[in-house]
This record gives structure tokens, sequence and C-alpha cells, in this order.
């Protein structure tokens, strides 16, 4: 039976960790290493949902302030707590909506890594817009239902391999008009629903791979250590205002991807 070996295994692991939350795109590198290393497609899907079960713990740790609080909207009624729920429904039915549509297409663009390249570049020049008119803007805005609404429409397009979730989503609430702090870590908590779903619909279809559970484990393990560094990197370059400097790589990375193929 086709599989990967350990070292691919952890290479991968490390890759997905840091790609998942810095704002370049897992999916494009994790498409584009899998293309380059010949890693069967059989067998791609199951290693991306236990890598992606590891960045999804991050995720729920490195965010669980904002988790309790909205649990205290739900059972106690907290205000705040109320507002963030609902802005984060509104944006992940915008999400889904787009999302499932374009599913085939998404598909069909995973095993081409010139659109892979394509997407990367769209990634470079909306970091790159995102930090112009953040740079440019005097007063911070507050969160509403139309910001989130963006910020869901963004995150639904980022399917496509090459679109990082992370930066579509914090370019849309920077664009949108939101403070630096607040489109970063909107743009993460939003990402928890999609990510969990994403995870149950990949999970049912996953084949059965040539290593032990160990191996699945250190694997997804290392995933969710680097991912909450990368969360924590993230954040700290949004508010320094040096997304450019990953609007840079990812045009790098798209140009490798789109001559070397």
């Amino acid at each position: 039976m086709e599989s990967v070996t350990f070292l691919q295994l952890i290479f991968l692991a490390i890759l997905q960790g840091l790609t998942e939350f810095l704002p370049v795109s897992s999916s494009g590198h994790l498409a584009l290493a899998e293309h380059w290393m010949g890693i069967p497609e059989s067998v791609r899907l199951s290693v991306t949902v236990f890598l992606h079960f590891g960045t999804l713990v991050a995720l729920l740790s490195y965010f669980r302030n904002e988790l309790v609080l909205i649990f205290r909207g739900i059972f106690k009624g907290d205000d705040e707590g109320r507002k963030l729920l609902l802005f984060v429904i509104i944006a992940n039915i915008a999400t889904a909506s787009i999302a499932l549509s374009l599913e085939r297409k998404v598909e069909e663009a995973f095993g081409s890594p010139k659109f892979v390249a394509i997407f990367l570049l769209l990634t470079a020049s909306l970091l790159f817009l995102s930090e112009q008119i953040s740079s440019n803007r005097k007063t911070d805005q507050p969160l509403n239902w139309w910001r989130a609404l963006l910020v869901g429409v963004a995150q639904g397009l980022a399917v496509f391999p090459g679109l990082s979730r992370s930066g579509t989503t914090i370019a849309a609430g920077l664009i949108s008009g939101l403070g630096r702090e607040q489109a970063g870590r909107f743009a993460f908590v939003v990402g928890i629903p999609a990510m969990l779903g994403a995870n149950l619909l990949e999970a049912k279809d996953v084949a059965s791979l040539n290593l032990g559970f160990g191996s699945l484990f250190i694997a997804s393990l290392l995933a969710l250590g680097v991912g909450w560094l990368a969360i924590h990197w993230t954040l700290k370059f949004v508010q320094s205002a040096r997304l450019r400097w990953f609007s840079i790589y990812c045009l790098i990375v798209a140009l490798v991807a789109w001559f070397i193929g």
C-alpha cells in the first residue's frame, strides 16, 4: 500500500504548523511539497487530516479566552460574548456558502502548481494592499456585521490552495477598517468553526496509512506546537505592520512554483 515515510511526515508537520497560521497558505505549501516529494495522492488527504487536527488544537488553546467569552454570552448572557458569537456566525455562514460552492474547482486546483502560484500571487497582493491601507488610516473602526461578513467571504475564497486563510481574513479586516490587533485576533477566531468543519468533512474520506498511531500522534503534536508559535508570531507581525515581508515571500514562492511546476 502506498504511504509516506516518517521523515516526510515530520517535515510536513513542521510545514503545516508554520504555514497554517503564517499568512503564506498552508494548503499551497502542502500541495507543492507533496507534489515535489512524490507523495501518492491516495494518502494525501489522510496526512492532511491528522496534521490539521494538530493545528486546530493549537488554535483552540491560543484563543481560549475568546472561546470562554463566547460561552459566557451563550450561558450567562454576556453582551460582549453574544456580539462576538453573532459576528462569528455571520462570517462562517458566508464562508460555508462560498466554500461549498467552490468544492469541485478547489479539487482541480490542488493538482496544479501553476494554480497554486496564481493564488499565492493574489495572497501577496492582498497583504501588500492591506498594509498600505491600514498604515494610511488615522482611526480604527469597530467590528460590526458587514465587516464580519467581509472576513467570512475572504475565508470562504481561501479554500483555494495558495490563497492564505489567515492572510486573506486579516487583510479583509484591515481593509474594512479594523485595528491591527482586532483584525488579527478575529481572523483567527473566525477560523475555528471553519477548520473544525473542514476536518470533519475530510475525516470521513480518510484512508489507512502504513504508519502506526505513534507516528501520526507525534506528527500531530509537532504541528500543534509549531502552529501555536506561528499564531503568536503572526499576531506580532500584524501589530508591528510587517505583513509586507510575507507578501514578498509569497511572491517568491509563486514564481518558483510557476517556473518549476
